[in-house]
């Protein structure tokens, strides 16, 4: 409701509280979320004031999160210590890391110092044995409904192979690969609960977004210099989930892996188990069909859209068509595929990988192993499409799955914290970067350069087209493409009679004469 600009005065008097309050919540928004999803005590809260040392506090956070993910002993003064040093590298004579200021950080990150156990730094799982004996005690307090699996995987939107045939004799330049990647974080319960999509650009606003508010678009969408999830984006989503589960009054466990860009986080409503090192392959639900199924409706969507660019511009090379696909399109199409993606696809996967709704106790994970037939990778390809992803690619459509399966989705070096202070405050505060340098970072770097001259239609030209499409569907005879194509003309009704009157120079006299 604070962000539909409903005026101040009108909630408060839905509320039946003083306008003042309204106003003073609207500027305190994110510390409220906060308190919200960490389950601060009313009694307890009190208003934070911003110290000019926040961007020391946030890199010395995140250089505690590194430092205890890497079983370093963590003392008081070692904090202060490399508080002075972030503060020394940003010019701040100012700030002195006194006892106080310690306290503050401590209390305010709510950590606790005590005796390191080797939980999850040392002991390591021998076998997926054992694993799957550990999993039931794990699950045991939960629903399978309240049973979360999590996972990363890079996406190449703009790629589709290598290898293509030839005539014997010709050149085989082809065109220029398409690096153009992004990362696609994906949720879901055991029981087929899918949760909104993450994907992570380059861009903080790539010029194909236009006007559209990023917070409309079907996904959540981060953005750094090399498209990697990172633990302040990891942590942005827990929180985001968090905040859901806590309206819905629910306690959740989620299932992670342990990879650098996933610190421990203190949440009130979700617990974080990390799976066993190097067992992901198999331990891991989205690994067992439920990524590949997405990237093959992905595929399916991105060679279509290839087979109708052929048809309307004949003379077109493939590379050329490839290239035309923007990050929009990507995003809207891994939407459409991951809601199409079937609930029994999904509790098959989390089965495969030992998670079984009917019985827990399981002695082995090969007891759930399902058939990759089981499993739906859309078997309802079109002829055209088969033949695109041959001819084009050089290699069978579920083949394509295999182009961006060892895409790294996170850095798997460690932090360089000698780094100079802006390197670390774009990471780690990326709020901080102005937009002009995250459109230098470039997203759409490559993109057509004649995106910015290409006709924008008209209103009356809109409608034309509209009415062109309801000729069209109804010529070929398809209920579904109607029945969009009227969405769309409602949609568009809403626009058009939402849309700022054109004020004239009349106006303004008109006005003055009264």
């Amino acid at each position: 409701m604070l962000d539909r600009g409903k005026p101040a005065y009108k909630i408060a008097e839905e509320f039946g509280v003083g306008k003042t309050q309204i106003q003073n919540l609207r500027k305190r928004k994110l510390e409220v979320l906060s308190d919200f999803e960490n389950n601060v005590p009313g009694q307890s809260k009190r208003r934070r004031y911003l110290t000019g040392n926040e961007e020391v506090n946030t890199l010395t956070y995140e250089w505690f999160k590194d430092a205890v993910n890497k079983r370093i002993n963590i003392t008081g003064p070692l904090i202060q210590e490399q508080a002075l040093h972030f503060a020394a590298k940003q010019g701040n004579s100012s700030f002195k890391a006194s006892k106080g200021w310690l306290e503050s950080f401590i209390k305010r990150h709510d950590i606790s110092f005590g005796s390191m156990s080797g939980e999850r730094g040392d002991v390591k799982q021998s076998t997926i044995t054992e694993w799957a004996e550990k999993l039931p005690t794990l699950c045991a307090d939960y629903k399978p409904e309240n049973i979360f699996n999590m996972d990363e995987t890079g996406l190449f939107f703009r790629d589709s192979g290598r290898k293509t045939y030839r005539l014997k004799g010709d050149d085989c330049a082809g065109g220029k690969r398409s690096k153009e990647r992004i990362t696609v974080a994906l949720c879901s319960s055991m029981t087929g609960e899918k949760v909104k999509p993450l994907v992570i650009g380059k861009s903080r606003s790539p010029r194909c977004f236009g006007r559209m508010d990023v917070k409309t678009l079907p996904v959540d969408y981060y953005f750094n210099k090399k498209a990697w999830m990172n633990s302040y984006i990891y942590e942005e989503f827990l929180k985001s989930l968090n905040r859901k589960m806590k309206s819905q009054n629910r306690n959740i466990l989620l299932f992670v892996d342990n990879a650098p860009s996933h610190p421990q986080v203190k949440l009130s409503n979700i617990k974080v188990q990390f799976l066993p090192v190097n067992t992901t392959s198999v331990t891991q639900p989205m690994d067992q069909g439920i990524i590949q199924t997405v990237k093959l409706k992905f595929r399916k969507r991105q060679l279509q859209h290839m087979v109708r660019g052929m048809e309307q511009h004949p003379a077109m090379q493939g590379s050329e068509l490839l290239k035309q696909i923007t990050i929009l399109d990507a995003i809207y199409w891994l939407s459409n595929s991951w809601s199409e993606v079937e609930t029994n696809t999904i509790v098959k996967c989390f089965s495969k990988a030992g998670f079984s709704i009917d019985n827990f106790a399981c002695s082995s994970i090969a007891d759930f192993d399902v058939s990759e037939e089981d499993c739906d990778e859309d078997d309802d390809v079109p002829l055209a499409v088969m033949q695109m992803s041959l001819e084009l690619f050089g290699c069978n459509f579920k083949d394509l799955v295999k182009i961006d399966e060892e895409v790294l989705t996170c850095e798997t070096q460690n932090t360089n914290w000698g780094a100079p202070i802006e390197n670390l405050l774009s990471e780690f505060m990326p709020d901080k970067c102005s937009f002009s340098e995250s459109l230098d970072e470039g997203d759409d770097s490559d993109e057509n350069e004649n995106d910015l001259s290409v006709h924008i239609p008209t209103y009356s030209e809109t409608c034309d087209f509209v009415n062109k499409l309801k000729t069209f569907a109804v010529n070929v005879g398809n209920s579904i493409l109607m029945d969009n194509i009227v969405k769309f003309d409602d949609e568009l009704c809403k626009v058009i009679v939402n849309k700022p009157k054109q004020s004239q120079i009349t106006d303004f006299f008109e006005k003055r004469t009264l």
